[in-house]
């Protein structure tokens, strides 16, 4: 009974809500009683109907294919790291399900149009070799490069995020994951671009530029006071609720700092998604990891980089202890966030990476001398001011701090 089911392949695998029909409401994987009075022994009672009971018949199904399709799509267990997880029940061959909305299309057939326009061939829906992760726009850029642009309108899990990205690595394509949320749990976790959320209809228009609004970082170094090179402070906690709020430590910093929050942005002439995918798939800008942060540098300044910190050794490769498959689709494309599956969303403000900080060096203090090269006293008084008066004892002090100091 389990044998004719079409396997998950390793990306596919999310936390997707599932819905138990004896019960009337959806299972929290993650409880030992499943989120259900009780329910300690449902899962057991579940993994027994394994090769028993048929997947259609076990009460399991999708609820956002219910509520999106008005279809009763049966849902089965699997493991994985020692997580449970729910997976679409499909047949061999059968079709597969695909909730993408106009939005998410309409980005994909733009990349497409603006790539072959710049002389890069560019595919929708392309399966990478090893059949682990389909690629939303595959673009074949200079000097081998492959480019992966995924738009990602829908909620996810930054875990499912790096799973996906895993994949795509350890394949050789650089992914380009674009995100109109600007709190989305993807952001730095993979190399990215944050664009404005448009309706299809002028994502459509190419002579519409659609902005990069974060992802995009440079290199900045300098002293942190008011009239040094930075902005502000990268130690500094940053306000969202007051972002005109500045602050000053007064030594020095190397950092990667988004160019909307670097000391040259004017606000004009900004970079477009357009611009930015023909120069990445041209190798003029370039994807790096610093300290579990994603994003990208023009090729000049990751040369910067890289002669001064060193290319990112944090980025270990993750070996996949999922199985494998060939699943064409899934059903989690830019559908609406599920309790189930989304971590909850985390306000973030300046994204600057700090590569570098030291205090300043100043000079040692001189004692201040007179005209014959002698040293001057400090005032007896105690102001910690050099006084060449001396009073009637003999002692170094200034007028005022006797008159001070009498009264």
């Amino acid at each position: 009974m389990d044998e004719d089911l079409q396997i998950d392949s390793d990306e596919d695998l999310f936390r997707n809500p599932v819905y138990y029909e004896p019960a009337g409401r959806n299972l929290n994987l993650d409880r030992f009683d499943l989120g259900i009075p009780q329910g300690q022994d449902l899962l057991n009672v579940l993994l027994r109907m394994r090769g028993r009971v048929p997947v259609e018949k076990r009460g399991l199904i999708c609820p956002d294919c219910r509520d999106l399709r008005g279809r009763r799509v049966p849902m089965y267990l699997v493991q994985r790291d020692g997580v449970w997880l729910a997976s679409h029940y499909r047949k061999p061959g059968e079709k597969p399900i695909s909730h993408e909305s106009d939005e998410h299309l309409a980005r994909k057939e733009r990349v497409a149009k603006d790539s072959e326009d710049h002389g890069f061939q560019a595919d929708i829906e392309s399966q990478i070799a090893d059949g682990h992760a389909r690629l939303d726009v595959r673009i074949n850029g200079a000097n081998g490069i492959v480019l992966g642009y995924e738009p990602q309108l829908s909620a996810q899990t930054a875990r499912g995020m790096r799973a996906r990205e895993g994949f795509r690595r350890r394949s050789g394509v650089q992914s380009v994951w674009d995100f109109a949320d600007p709190d989305h749990a993807g952001i730095g976790t993979v190399p990215y671009v944050r664009t404005p959320s448009l309706p299809a209809s002028v994502i459509r228009v190419q002579k519409n530029p659609i902005a990069v609004r974060d992802g995009n970082f440079v290199l900045e170094e300098g002293r942190c006071s008011q009239s040094g090179a930075l902005t502000r402070c990268p130690e500094k906690p940053y306000d969202p609720e007051n972002p005109t709020d500045v602050g000053y430590c007064g030594g020095w910093h190397r950092v990667l700092v988004p160019v909307h929050q670097s000391s040259t942005f004017t606000g004009e002439g900004g970079l477009t998604l357009t611009q930015f995918i023909v120069e990445a798939a041209a190798g003029e800008r370039i994807p790096f990891q610093r300290s579990g942060h994603h994003g990208w540098l023009p090729a000049q300044q990751w040369q910067q980089y890289v002669e001064a910190n060193g290319p990112a050794l944090d980025d270990k490769e993750r070996q996949s202890s999922v199985r494998q498959g060939d699943r064409r689709d899934r059903c989690t494309e830019d559908r609406p966030a599920s309790d189930a599956r989304a971590e909850p969303k985390q306000r973030r403000g300046s994204r600057a990476i700090i590569l570098e900080s030291r205090p300043l060096e100043t000079e040692a203090a001189r004692a201040p001398v007179d005209a014959l090269g002698q040293a001057i006293p400090l005032c007896r008084f105690g102001c910690d001011q050099p006084a060449s008066l001396r009073g009637p004892e003999g002692l170094p002090e200034h007028f005022s701090c006797r008159k001070e100091h009498e009264a």
